[in-house]
């Protein structure tokens, strides 16, 4: 695992294209960085010295000055914020920046006229909306500024187009294993030189080249590739657009047929989620739902297909936690994790705590992978995001919504309204609750993968004196309600002695509680918020 983009300056804005690349606004370092998804870094754009120039060249060739904010279009192209330039660049399909918007002097003026001719002052921040118009933070102005695509010229006789394909439609078959296929197509220019761009308009769509010049009359052969990794079965219909001349001049349609998966296939949206939790998603950022991380240590669910044959489950019995159940192993990032169960579309398991190595002991973010093997066949592998904390707080229907997991201290009785189980009741002051948790980071001391706090037997006597405390390093901060706990009423955050992958906070319960049947609770460490919709009752 590495971490995106090692060497950075004061890292601001951020985008991603739909093949999975992440440009990243290197501020202090006057550079946009590239991470592809291997995740290798190379410099998209600016020459590492602060200056004003390079328009109608190479992005990489050209100066740029404390660039900020990042957006991208839905033809690929890549605004940056050129903050003490006071100006927006564009960096085209082909590399090629020019200034989209702003004169470079920072005042006020321009409304109502070309963005070229507009003044802007220290914009930072950049949106694109659905229609390809883009929004301005114009920071020094106190305002925002829209840049509005021209509108479709009036229909009208169409002159032929400069690049055309002689084929329209390509229909890829199901390929043996899922293994990506390749056809070709030809270009020809038509009335003349042309440049062309191709423009695949899915994630699972590839062309090469993407670009380039013909002749009158010459033509060049594009390898259309698909591939399936992570489609479910089904048929999936795409379009490759062919522009020429600042407009689409060919659209060819592209037709994929995805078998049913013959071995273990993890799930693409949900594939591994916090087992508290329970998804793979949290709250709608600018670019679509937000990933979420997961962390070192934490109980996780697996989930797709063909993990298991039949339907039955095959389960742990003790501790330490086998890496093999039922034939099916789960590997993140090559290394064995330890299983709680298997099933035919669930792996229960706990991730490595080595997980994201040097990266996250230094607070940041890295890339993991996971893949399940099971009868000689591998699944392909799906990635995900490690963080040095990510909480969950586990609730008593396993689905991460509703009534949370939380006992009176010693007993199994719920704070829950009366009903809700035996002995369950709303919370009162004074009161200590157990909560039970996952991904709330490293504890101190440390223990091996799929162990629990007990001794070496995994065995755990009522009065405790086998068993080691272990203590998150980071401590957690609670809410209950609208109500913050002081540090003072959190009397415990580590493992919870008797599982592996589970954490156990328990705190006092203060006075001035708003008495509600549903008070939301929620935990965060390092600044990440466990999920919403988790309740407890109060009185």
């Amino acid at each position: 695992i590495t971490t995106f983009a090692a060497g950075l300056n004061f890292p601001y804005g951020m985008a991603a294209d739909r093949a999975g690349n992440v440009y990243i606004a290197d501020t202090f370092n006057n550079r946009i960085q590239k991470v592809d998804t291997a995740g290798v870094t190379t410099t998209f754009a600016g020459t590492g010295t602060a200056g004003d120039g390079g328009d109608g060249g190479a992005a990489t060739a050209a100066s740029l000055n404390r660039p900020y904010g990042l957006a991208l279009d839905s033809a690929g192209n890549l605004y940056i914020a050129d903050t003490n330039n006071h100006r927006i660049r564009k960096v085209d399909a082909a590399g090629v920046i020019t200034t989209f918007a702003g004169t470079g002097t920072n005042t006020y003026g321009g409304d109502g006229g070309p963005a070229t001719a507009a003044q802007l002052n220290n914009p930072s921040g950049l949106a694109v909306d659905g229609a390809g118009n883009l929004y301005i933070a114009d920071a020094n102005n106190h305002r925002i500024r829209k840049v509005t695509v021209p509108p479709p010229a009036p229909a009208g006789p169409e002159p032929p187009p400069a690049v055309l394909s002689q084929s329209f439609a390509l229909s890829f078959p199901p390929a043996p294993g899922g293994a990506p296929a390749a056809q070709t197509l030809t270009l020809y220019a038509q009335d003349g030189a042309a440049d062309f761009e191709v423009v695949p308009g899915a994630r699972w769509l590839e062309a090469a080249p993407r670009s380039g010049t013909l002749a009158a009359g010459a033509q060049t052969t594009i390898t259309v590739t698909v591939n399936p990794a992570g489609l479910s079965e089904g048929t999936y219909r795409a379009r490759l657009y062919i522009r020429s001349g600042g407009r689409v001049t060919a659209t060819i349609r592209i037709v994929l047929e995805v078998p049913p998966p013959t071995g273990p296939a993890v799930s693409e949206t949900q594939g591994i989620v916090n087992a508290a939790r329970m998804s793979a998603y949290g709250g709608r950022g600018l670019f679509g739902p937000q990933l979420l991380p997961l962390a070192p240590g934490a109980a996780v669910v697996v989930q797709g297909v063909n993990f298991l044959a039949g339907e039955g489950t095959a389960e742990a019995e003790g501790y330490p936690l086998p890496t093999m159940l039922g034939g099916a192993r789960v590997l993140i990032d090559g290394a064995e994790a330890p299983l709680f169960a298997v099933g035919a579309r669930r792996v229960e398991a706990q991730l490595p705590w080595a997980l994201g190595g040097e990266a996250l002991a230094a607070g940041g973010l890295a890339l993991a992978e996971v893949v399940v093997e099971s009868g000689g066949a591998r699944s392909w592998p799906r990635r995900f995001w490690a963080a040095p904390s990510a909480p969950g707080v586990f609730t008593v229907s396993g689905a991460g919504q509703g009534q949370a997991a939380v006992m009176f201290a010693g007993t199994t009785a719920l704070a829950a309204p009366l009903g809700a189980g035996e002995g369950s009741r709303p919370v009162r002051a004074g009161d200590v609750l157990e909560i039970y948790a996952s991904g709330l980071g490293a504890v101190e001391p440390p223990i091996a993968d799929g162990r629990n706090s007990c001794a070496p037997d995994g065995v755990c006597l009522a009065d405790g004196s086998n068993v080691v405390l272990r203590h998150t390093v980071a401590r957690p901060r609670v809410w209950i309600g609208a109500y913050e706990l002081a540090p003072g009423n959190i009397r415990f955050s580590g493992l919870a002695p008797s599982m592996a992958g589970m954490n156990l906070v328990v705190v006092e319960v203060p006075r001035n509680l708003a008495p509600s049947a549903a008070a939301e609770l929620r935990l965060a460490v390092g600044g990440r918020l466990s999920q919403s919709g988790v309740t407890i009752a109060v009185e």
